[in-house]
């Protein structure tokens, strides 16, 4: 009896824990979920704080789309302190042939020997190997010896973007002629140069004193499109002793026209020959000078090449 009511204040105490226990639960769970806690205050505010980072990340967004950082670090890479950029072009003409057969050639020139006398693995095609270094290496000296290497070319970001729209097809072929390398040519714009100064004719230059080109630029005057030649003058025109330069802004536009115009600056070095896009479009798209043929029969007019 006494065992029995010793025991039904403990279950009683336990029911009532137990029955407690749910409540002191939802008690928790009101408190951290429930409608009247303070959870419910986080849940209410949750959104809001999350929207306005939403609205910051999208005025951030915009900031950066208007601003461009990236655009104009790599814009801005490989720029000097003028804002030129120097470009390299990866084409074959771009690669040096003298160097390539000079390497070729004595590598295997060189596996060969070591091949042949039992230095090195592979004495089956030792003499394959000897057959064909020994013209390698021959066509590498040769290439090497009448090899005109090309000049450097530096482009400002806004004559890049106008090359499409104004740059005449004889532009673009003398930047690419004179940044290839060139073979049997004693300089660049050879042909030009003998054209424009007379070199070796009456009224012209001896050509010892012909001016070197040096570099090209590639620049915007007046929101045309720009090539600029660099030219190295000899000792005896930087002295003043012989004017070489009179009157050839008007040659050079000739002879590089249909639409361009020329103007000449002097340097420390030089002259800087700048021929200027007019903006008409001749000269672009195939509009350029037609070759002149000779006449079919004596007494017929000249022809033009298509």
């Amino acid at each position: 009896m006494a065992m029995a009511m010793a025991s039904g204040p403990r279950r009683g105490r336990g029911a009532r824990a137990r029955a407690g226990a749910p409540a002191a639960a939802g008690a928790r769970c009101g408190g951290r979920g429930g409608p009247g806690g303070p959870g419910a205050r986080r849940g209410g505010a949750g959104p809001r704080p999350q929207q306005r980072r939403g609205g910051v990340q999208v005025a951030r967004a915009q900031e950066v789309e208007e601003e461009n950082p990236v655009a104009a670090f790599l814009e801005g890479l490989f720029q000097d302190k003028e804002g030129f950029s120097s470009e390299d072009d990866e084409q074959i003409s771009k690669v040096s042939f003298g160097t390539i057969g000079l390497i070729s050639g004595t590598a295997l020139l060189a596996y060969g020997f070591g091949a042949y006398f039992g230095f090195l693995p592979g004495n089956a095609a030792s003499g394959v190997m000897l057959i064909y270094g020994f013209p390698a290496t021959l066509l590498g000296f040769a290439f090497k010896y009448a090899e005109l290497k090309p000049v450097p070319c530096k482009s400002a970001a806004e004559a890049v973007r106008l090359r499409a729209s104004q740059m005449t097809d004889i532009q673009k072929q003398v930047r690419e002629d004179v940044t290839r390398y060139r073979y049997g040519d004693e300089q660049h714009l050879d042909l030009a140069m003998e054209r424009i100064f007379k070199i070796g004719r009456g009224g012209g230059i001896p050509r010892k004193y012909c001016p070197l080109l040096t570099g090209v630029r590639e620049e915007v005057t007046d929101g045309s499109y720009t090539l600029v030649l660099e030219f190295a003058d000899k000792p005896q025109v930087l002295e003043g002793k012989m004017d070489i330069w009179a009157d050839k802004a008007e040659k050079f536009a000739s002879f590089f026209g249909p639409g361009i115009s020329a103007t000449l600056a002097a340097t420390d070095t030089g002259h800087d020959m700048a021929l200027i896009s007019d903006g008409s479009g001749a000269g672009m798209g195939g509009g350029g000078k037609q070759e002149v043929l000779p006449p079919l029969m004596p007494g017929m007019p000249t022809r033009r090449a298509e």
